[in-house]
C-alpha cells in the first residue's frame, strides 16, 4: 500500500461521526435559513397579516358598537365628536344640534296608539299620531332630557290632516325612523301657533327639554284648499333642513316679518347661531336670511 493510500485510512479512522441533521431539518420545515434566521421575505409577508388582522379588528368594532350609539346602548357621545363638529344637514346635528336621543325603559314599555299633538284651525285638525305600533315608557331617571316621571314615546309617527267636516285624513309628514317624544304628561300637547304675515305658522316640538337643542318642525295651511302642509328650513340654496333645532330655554318667535331662532349649544362652542327667516309662501319654506353668532354670556343682551 503506498503512503497516499496510507494517509487516506487514517483520516477516515479517526474522523468525528457524522453530525446529527435533525436540528437543520426542523430549521427548514420552519422555513429558516440554516443558521436559524427567517429569510426576509417570510418576515415581509408575517408583517403584511399581522397588519390585515388588526384592520379586521377594527372593522368588527366599528360593526359592533354604532349599531348599540344608536339605540342608545351605550352612554351619549360614547365614541362621537363634540356637538359643534357634527355636520350634517339633519335636526340632531349641524344646525340643529339636538343631543342624542334618551333611551326610554324598554322592560317598562306599554303600546300606545294615542294622538301626541294637536293644532286646531278652523280649516281642520292636525294630528300627531302613530302610523303602527308605539310604545310608551317613564325615563326612569332625571337627567337634562326630562325628569324620570315623564313620558317618551317611540315608533313610526306621521303628522296626519283631517279636515274640517268630516273629509279624507291625508300624511302630511312622516317623521324620521329615529323619531322620540319626550312629555312630562300623558296628554296630548297643543302646538304654539303664530301668526306670520298673512300666514298661519303652527310648531311642533316633540320633547319639551333637551341637553343642547330642541328638534322643531313647522305646518301651514293653505288658504287655498285648505290643506296642512310642512314647511322646512332654506339653509342655502340647495341645502334645506326638514326640522331645526332651537336652544331649550328660547322658544322660536316673530319679530316684524321675520321668525327668529335662536340654535342649540354644545360643550365646545364659542357661539349661538341665531337664525332669522323670511316665509316663503309661494314655495312654502323659511328661507334664511341671516345669521348672527352670538357669545352665550351675551344672549340674553341680544335679545
Amino acid at each position: 500500500m503506498n503512503k497516499r493510500e496510507s494517509n487516506w485510512e487514517e483520516q477516515l479512522a479517526v474522523d468525528p461521526a457524522p453530525r446529527d441533521l435533525a436540528p437543520v431539518a426542523e430549521r427548514v420545515r420552519r422555513g429558516m435559513d440554516v443558521a436559524g434566521k427567517v429569510p426576509r421575505l417570510r418576515r415581509a409577508t408575517a408583517m403584511r397579516r399581522l397588519m390585515l388582522a388588526t384592520a379586521a379588528s377594527l372593522v368588527l368594532a366599528v360593526l359592533i358598537f354604532a349599531p348599540q350609539q344608536r339605540e342608545g346602548r351605550l352612554p351619549p357621545g360614547f365614541g362621537l365628536q363634540p356637538d359643534a363638529a357634527a355636520t350634517t344637514d339633519s335636526p340632531r346635528g349641524g344646525d340643529a344640534a339636538p343631543s342624542a336621543q334618551p333611551a326610554a325603559v324598554a322592560d317598562d314599555s306599554e303600546e300606545d296608539r294615542s294622538v301626541r299633538a294637536i293644532a286646531e284651525d278652523p280649516a281642520g285638525r292636525l294630528l300627531v299620531k302613530p302610523a303602527d305600533e308605539a310604545r310608551a315608557a317613564k325615563l326612569g331617571a332625571p337627567s337634562c332630557y326630562g325628569l324620570e316621571d315623564d313620558w317618551s314615546w317611540r315608533g313610526t309617527y306621521e303628522a296626519v290632516w283631517e279636515p274640517a267636516g268630516g273629509g279624507q285624513p291625508s300624511v302630511v309628514l312622516t317623521f324620521p325612523a329615529d323619531f322620540e317624544i319626550v312629555q312630562p304628561q300623558r296628554d296630548p300637547v297643543a302646538m304654539k301657533r303664530l301668526a306670520l304675515g298673512g300666514s298661519v305658522v303652527y310648531v311642533y316640538v316633540p320633547r319639551y327639554t333637551d341637553c343642547h337643542g330642541l328638534e322643531t318642525y313647522l305646518f301651514g295651511v293653505s288658504a287655498e284648499d285648505g290643506r296642512a302642509f310642512p314647511i322646512p328650513f332654506e339653509m342655502e340654496p340647495g341645502r334645506v333642513l326638514t326640522a331645526i333645532g332651537q336652544l331649550p330655554r328660547d322658544h322660536v318667535r316673530i319679530v316684524g316679518e321675520e321668525l327668529v331662532v335662536t340654535g342649540g349649544y354644545g360643550a365646545g362652542q364659542d357661539y349661538i347661531d341665531v337664525y332669522h327667516f323670511r316665509y316663503d309662501e309661494g314655495r312654502r319654506m323659511m328661507a334664511l336670511q341671516r345669521t348672527e353668532k352670538v357669545k352665550p354670556n351675551e344672549l340674553e343682551e341680544f335679545q
